[in-house]
């Protein structure tokens, strides 16, 4: 045991390996674990821990309280937070495998008690990974240090965007958006540069900052999507607020620098790389040709849109049932993160995103029956 910890300790700060160990250690690490504890579940006694369960749970209880005062203090001595303080312990109550691995060694060399001692140990840990996880989850609630995806606002009928940056590109776009019928606001913080554009039939919004209370004054929460063309610090505050106290299901990036697609991936963002995107769309023309134009608009007669399910109506009802145009083709449903190819009897639900491609005259019936 303390060899691997070494080892590991060595490996993670020491040498330049560290992204390679680590992805090791994620792929093997289920098989591991799968071995480890069901051999410490075999070994965990139920006659002997019959006897010895007063004694693992006066244990549990003495080394809960350890922990309440020991953190208390370090936090006090520390200057932490006095919150923080109060709840700290929790994020310690949860214990496994250094645990394990030791009284799996006593219960070998100490015959005489060492199975005893073994299973109080493991009686021990079960109780401690039983409340642990929800402990820890509650303190991190408490504190605000969990970031949920907030609650996003009802529709208010009107399809609302909110771009951020004012370049040729994002301009571009804000006209666009505004043939499709979206009410649409750009946003700039440089007064030069909003002095450089001149465009009267633009909403265009002068900010100091990117707070909490600015995206508030912006009216972000009633936003459908949230574009950024600033760079990805200032589109990634922009981003977390909306995802945390907005609940923006929509929110699209210009990215930068490749190396931060992670964090934005992790909030759900859809990012557009420069470096790439072209590339990707010529492949796409190449394999593709028909569907890449109507997807870029190049065909004056076909387009494809997201609808999403609002209609109560329409909840549990099949494809087939639906009776649209027939101009009018429903390639996919997404439900919960997940895209579901569709079919006839594929039922639809409230908040399902739906792609179709038909006539614009089409599909704009058919949004009416989405959202009403």
């Amino acid at each position: 045991l303390l060899v691997c910890m070494v080892a590991g300790f060595l490996v993670t700060n020491y040498s330049r390996h560290r992204s390679a160990f680590d992805h090791i250690l994620y792929d093997t690490g289920p098989i591991i674990y799968i071995a480890f504890f069901t051999l410490t579940g075999a070994t965990l006694e139920i006659d002997v821990l019959a006897a010895i369960w007063p004694i693992a749970l006066l244990l549990f209880g003495v080394r809960l309280v350890s922990i309440m005062i020991g953190s208390f203090a370090g936090g006090v001595l520390a200057g932490d937070p006095m919150q923080h303080n109060k709840l700290k312990w929790m994020g310690f109550v949860t214990q496994a495998g250094v645990a394990l691995g030791l009284a799996k060694e006593v219960s070998g060399e100490f015959p005489e008690f060492g199975r005893a001692f073994a299973t109080m140990i493991i009686a021990v840990v079960v109780l401690n990974e039983m409340v642990g996880p929800i402990f820890f989850k509650y303190a991190i609630n408490r504190v605000g240090e969990a970031h949920p995806r907030g609650e996003p606002a009802p529709f208010d009928g009107v399809r609302d965007a909110i771009i951020f940056g004012l370049r040729a590109q994002a301009v571009t776009l804000a006209r666009q958006l505004q043939r499709h019928g979206w009410q649409v606001k750009l946003v700039c913080r440089s007064k030069e540069r909003l002095q450089e554009f001149a465009a009267p039939d633009m909403d265009i919004q002068l900010v100091d900052d990117l707070s909490l209370a600015t995206l508030q004054k912006l009216d972000a929460e009633h936003a459908d999507t949230i574009v950024s063309f600033l760079s990805d610090e200032e589109s990634y505050q922009v981003c977390a607020l909306a995802y945390e106290h907005f609940g923006t299901k929509t929110m699209v990036v210009r990215l930068k620098d490749r190396a931060n697609f992670n964090r934005f991936h992790e909030l759900g963002v859809l990012v557009v790389e420069p470096q790439t995107a072209v590339a990707s769309l010529l492949e796409h023309f190449v394999i593709a040709p028909t569907g890449t134009s109507i997807l870029l608009g190049a065909d004056g007669e076909q387009e494809i849109v997201d609808l999403e399910v609002r209609n109560p109506n329409l909840h549990g009802i099949p494809l087939r049932d639906l009776r649209l145009p027939l101009d009018v083709l429903v390639l996919s449903v997404q439900r919960d993160g997940h895209t579901l190819v569709s079919r006839g009897h594929t039922q639809f639900q409230l908040g399902d995103k739906v792609t179709m491609v038909g006539p614009k005259e089409k599909l704009e019936e058919v949004m009416l029956r989405f959202d009403n």
